[in-house]
């Protein structure tokens, strides 16, 4: 209350300041807070600035001269108004919180009094609060397993074309090691894991150089609490010996770990995968087009799946890339034959299935299809088969919680894109969009324009997340900015229109997506 005046924070903001209040005069560091209020997810620091600025506009606070919440560079935030308790603490902590902490500029009457009652309630808040209620959540998340970071490895080579290949080594070692039954295994990013949980126990690292027929791969595997080096290895191979460099890189990682995974499992056939490197090479080359995500890039990608594949007919992985060139292809609005190419897609995402069916990347590739037609309990028993053969398969959640927003459920979306987002912290721009979307719906314009930014940063040539943000600006009254976006869209895709956009798209018809269109018509979209 102020000035006989109700004020409303969204529960984040009002649990960053119940946290603050709790240890009001300390120094509070980003990361702690991370950790308290978005516990297991990332949702990236602009979702931590957003909670500040709302809490200063609620308390009509100044940031260069604060009477309450005071910056402290470099190092986090301090409730610097005074506190007084009344009653038996209701934190977590038995210690009541300091008092006597007088802010710098402090004009404003009964504040102690708001501050205990927002305390109180945003105790109610932290209390309600219940992860368990994400059963996919509690199913990827086992306490008692060794959890492995594999950090992409780097290309030291002085040619940048041979990105792909380091990352392409690194995707496929996490990968193998994911099948080690007590062994969690994660992307690993240090600029984007604030509050993970579980931390990482030991991280993966290494370093690729391609020079000419020959190649040089180092890795090593470090022990994350201690620093310590537990095995550093070194391979100066030709390049036609980059499997069984791969294989030797993750045995020695089981070894140092004391896990084993059975004759099955070292079986490269078994993985989806190929004995032949120039296959190999071509599916990896093949993946990193993909990622790019334009007409191009994924004709692109196309072709050398099929010379994977004509190298290699057995080839698993490669029969799903491309499954997944005529999927994007359908989506984006780039076939020519619309449903010709959904059909290629369940086809070849069939035969990647037939010759490997445990391989959880190609059950993803039929639930993404079948999404696309709307068939959304076949798409989640599918999703719910990958998740099954790999609990911590990140783009299953993603899926999943994309799929709730399309059936009008984006309540339940939020949860499941933050558990893909702490599985895989190096996500693409695709997490943040479903995020996104799903903040749209349910009518949190702040938090949908926050993650908007953060997918429009790594693909700034998407359609569908300039038009959701041209839509939330209209929500935050920002028109003129909302029809900056409708002009973005334009230049990216000239002549593009609602209706065709539309049609294509796997929303449910209805009340969920009238707003959307409505919207985006009063942006300026015909």
């Amino acid at each position: 209350m102020r000035d006989g005046e109700a004020l409303h924070l969204e529960p984040k903001s009002m649990e960053v300041l119940a946290y603050l209040v709790a240890h009001a005069g300390e120094v509070v560091s980003r990361e702690e807070l991370h950790g308290r209020v978005w516990p297991d997810v990332y949702v990236g620091d602009d979702s931590l600035t957003g909670a500040i600025i709302k809490i200063r506009r609620s308390l009509a606070d100044d940031a260069r001269n604060p009477g309450y919440v005071e910056t402290i560079p470099k190092r986090g935030y301090r409730l610097i108004a005074p506190v007084r308790q009344i009653g038996p603490s209701v934190t977590d902590e038995s210690r009541p919180a300091p008092a006597g902490v007088m802010p710098r500029s402090f004009r404003r009457a009964g504040f102690a009094s708001l501050v205990v009652l927002a305390f109180v309630i945003a105790t109610a808040f932290l209390l309600a609060r219940n992860p368990s209620n994400n059963e996919a959540a509690r199913h990827a998340q086992s306490q008692d397993r060794v959890v492995i970071a594999v950090a992409p490895f780097v290309n030291v080579s002085r040619d940048a074309d041979y990105d792909y290949l380091a990352h392409g080594i690194a995707d496929s070692i996490l990968t193998d090691l994911a099948r080690a039954t007590d062994l969690a295994v994660r992307h690993y990013d240090p600029e984007r894991t604030s509050g993970a949980s579980p931390a990482p126990d030991y991280l993966l690292e290494g370093s690729v150089l391609r020079s000419g027929d020959t190649i040089r791969v180092d890795s090593r595997l470090v022990e994350i609490e201690s620093g310590r080096v537990l095995y550093s290895l070194r391979f100066d191979r030709p390049f036609n010996d980059l499997l069984t460099i791969e294989d030797e890189i993750r045995d020695n990682v089981l070894e140092k770990l004391k896990h084993g995974i059975n004759a099955a499992e070292h079986s490269r056939e078994a993985r989806g995968y190929t004995d032949n490197v120039a296959a190999y090479d071509l599916f990896l080359r093949a993946q990193r087009a993909l990622l790019i995500r334009t007409r191009q890039t994924n004709l692109a990608a196309r072709t050398l799946y099929r010379h994977a594949i004509a190298a290699d007919p057995n080839f698993a992985r490669a029969y799903g890339g491309l499954a997944l060139t005529y999927a994007a292809e359908y989506r984006n609005g780039w076939a020519n034959d619309p449903q010709g190419a959904l059909a290629n897609a369940l086809r070849f995402a069939g035969t990647a299935i037939g010759i490997a069916p445990d391989l959880p990347e190609q059950h993803w590739v039929v639930g993404y299809v079948k999404t696309q037609q709307r068939q959304y309990d076949d798409a989640r028993a599918a999703l719910k088969t990958a998740i099954n053969l790999d609990p911590a398969f990140a783009d299953a959640y993603a899926l999943s919680g994309g799929i709730e927003t399309y059936r009008g459920n984006p309540v339940e979306t939020v949860p499941l894109l933050r558990e893909a987002l702490r599985l895989n912290p190096e996500a693409g721009y695709l997490y943040f969009l479903l995020l996104a979307r799903a903040y749209y719906f349910l009518g949190d314009f702040e938090q949908a324009r926050i993650n908007l930014d953060e997918a429009i940063s790594r693909n700034p040539e998407n359609v569908e997340a300039h038009l959701y943000l041209a839509a939330t600006l209209l929500k935050l009254d920002q028109a003129d900015d909302a029809a900056w976006e409708t002009e973005e869209v334009n230049n990216i895709e000239p002549g593009f229109t609602l209706e065709s956009w539309s049609a294509s798209y796997p929303m449910a018809r209805g009340r969920q997506l009238d707003l959307l269109l409505a919207d985006l018509r009063r942006a300026g979209f015909s």
